[in-house]
């Protein structure tokens, strides 16, 4: 027989900040095989002071889904890659799919924090997304510095 699963309540205030996975911005893993055992979907809570932005990257292992609730900005895919450049502009609301191996960045335009969720399938941490960086550190920014 099956183990029966039960389900898991978590509030953001008692998951931790992940300081590793991207420093520029805040990741909260709320689903992960970590904080609940999910192996197969992973879900963060991100956000990004204005004037910030994530460095170009992609997924060898997951497809992101993300959604914005807060703030404005710019969503880069493709980064130049083969020709190819898209930029979109991130108001609350906003959906977006990237298949993995797609170059993506994310930056903050606006005068307040972009907040969003991001979600991504078949893996069990964001470790394992496979995130690969196409650019070296970003430079550290103190808050109030453009």
């Amino acid at each position: 027989m099956p183990k029966k699963q039960r389900a898991i309540v978590m509030y953001r205030d008692d998951v931790e900040k992940n300081v590793h996975y991207e420093r520029q911005l805040s990741h909260q893993f709320g689903i992960d095989v970590h904080t609940c055992g999910s192996e197969s979907l992973v879900m963060s809570f991100v956000r990004i002071p204005p004037g910030h932005r994530s460095r170009a990257h992609y997924h060898i292992k997951a497809d992101l889904g993300q959604y914005f609730i807060k703030g404005r900005g710019k969503y880069y895919i493709g980064c130049g890659v083969n020709g190819e450049e898209s930029a979109y502009d991130l108001v609350p609301g906003t959906f977006i799919f990237i298949p993995k191996g797609v170059i993506h960045i994310i930056e903050n335009t606006g005068d307040e924090d972009i907040e969003s969720i991001a979600c991504y399938g078949s893996v069990g941490s964001g470790e394992e997304t496979g995130k690969f960086y196409c650019e070296g550190p970003l430079a550290e920014k103190r808050a109030g510095e453009d």
